[in-house]
C-alpha cells in the first residue's frame, strides 16, 4: 500500500490526463501512458535468471539489448496463465534508460483519458494503481509503469 495523498495534486492529475495504451490481463482493463511504452513485440524467447522474483520471467535480447520482462499478471498478484495467440510484451522506460518488458494477454487501443474521467485509486491499492478511469462506459485500471517497474526489479532488475 502507499500514501497516494502524497503525490501532489496538479502532478497526479497531469500523470493520469493524456493518451493511454489500454491492455488486457484476463477480463480487466489496464491502461498505461503511452509516454511510458517505448513499443510492442510479440512473445519472444526469455532466458530465465536465477534469484529473480517469481513475477521476472527472466530476460530477452532485444536488437542487441538485454531487456527484462515481468509477468504482469504475477506482478499485480493475479494468476498465470499461458501465453496465448495475442499475448504481446509492452516494451516501456523505467526510471532513467532503462527498459523492461511487460507481459500482458493482450493488447486493446490507445485511449484518451481526460483528468475528470479519473477518480483517485482505492486506499488499500498499490503503488503501482495511479487511478480508476471511467471512459466509454467503462471502468479501466491505470497503472504507474515507474513504479510498477521499480518494485518489480528485484536481483537487479
Amino acid at each position: 500500500m502507499t500514501d497516494h495523498a502524497a503525490i501532489p495534486a496538479s502532478r497526479a492529475a497531469s500523470d493520469r490526463d493524456g493518451k493511454h495504451l489500454t491492455l488486457m490481463l484476463g477480463k480487466e482493463e489496464y491502461g498505461v501512458a503511452v509516454r511510458d511504452v517505448r513499443e510492442i513485440v510479440g512473445p519472444m524467447p526469455v532466458t530465465p535468471v536465477p534469484g529473480t522474483a517469481a513475477h521476472v520471467l527472466g530476460v530477452v535480447n532485444l536488437r542487441g539489448k538485454v531487456v527484462p520482462v515481468l509477468d504482469l499478471r504475477v506482478r499485480l498478484g493475479l494468476p498465470p496463465v499461458e501465453v496465448g495467440p495475442r499475448s504481446c510484451v509492452v516494451v516501456c522506460q523505467g526510471a532513467g534508460s532503462a527498459l523492461v518488458g511487460l507481459l500482458v494477454d493482450t493488447v486493446v487501443e490507445v485511449l484518451t483519458v481526460r483528468a475528470q474521467e479519473v477518480e483517485p485509486p482505492p486506499t488499500m491499492a498499490g503503488a503501482e494503481v495511479q487511478g480508476l478511469a471511467k471512459v466509454k462506459g467503462r471502468v479501466v485500471i491505470l497503472l504507474d509503469v515507474p513504479a510498477t517497474i521499480a518494485t518489480g526489479q528485484g536481483a537487479g532488475f
